[in-house]
């Protein structure tokens, strides 16, 4: 008997992670070497993810499902500013620089190819999300918390981006300087009270 479509799918993900680790495959392979890294013929991943693009996508999808667990996991205690420096300590991290690479390059085809990349579209607010609920508990309104978390995952992704485009000490400093300067602007707008 077949497994359902979708459960296939599932042990196709985990096979990609168990190969190629946490950042899955290059996006320089062919769809026909990542079936035989796998040891599976490529019209099955054809079939489940559609394209080298779609491959990419799912990967990456399910690495940033992963991610937010992790930030998630961190971040529930954690204050906006304090949240934002994880955000920016974890995508800075050299191990993850491949899964930087890939997520610019499918935003990059979204933006062309919005309904192709629906999905990843929808997928890119958990960030938001993680940032919103740090900055309601930290007491600030609900719009301006929303608020504040578009223009903090805004801006970090840009600062990645740059230190993509010009790995230098001068985007680090950069970003240490926008997440310093969020913390007056903790509490909705308040100036903190902590020094």
């Amino acid at each position: 008997m077949r497994s359902p479509v979708g459960e296939g799918k599932k042990r196709l993900l985990e096979a990609l992670f168990d190969e190629f680790g946490e950042n899955g495959p290059s996006p320089n392979l062919s769809m026909r070497q990542v079936a035989e890294r796998l040891g599976v013929h490529h019209t099955l991943l054809t079939y489940h993810f559609g394209s080298r693009p779609g491959l990419l996508r799912a990967v990456l999808l399910e690495a940033r499902r992963r991610d937010n667990l992790v930030i998630a996991e961190t971040g529930n205690e954690l204050g906006f500013t304090a949240l934002c420096r994880a955000i920016w300590n974890f995508y800075s991290d050299p191990a993850h620089e491949d899964r930087v690479h890939a997520f610019f390059h499918l935003v990059g085809l979204a933006v062309y190819e919005r309904d192709a990349f629906q999905e990843l579209v929808i997928d890119i607010d958990g960030l938001a999300q993680l940032l919103e609920a740090a900055a309601l508990r930290d007491g600030a309104t609900e719009t301006d918390a929303r608020q504040q978390s578009i223009i903090a995952t805004a801006s970090l992704r840009g600062l990645l981006l740059q230190r993509l485009l010009t790995p230098t000490a001068e985007v680090d400093a950069a970003a240490e300087r926008f997440i310093t300067s969020l913390a007056a602007f903790e509490g909705g707008g308040r100036a903190s009270s902590t020094p």
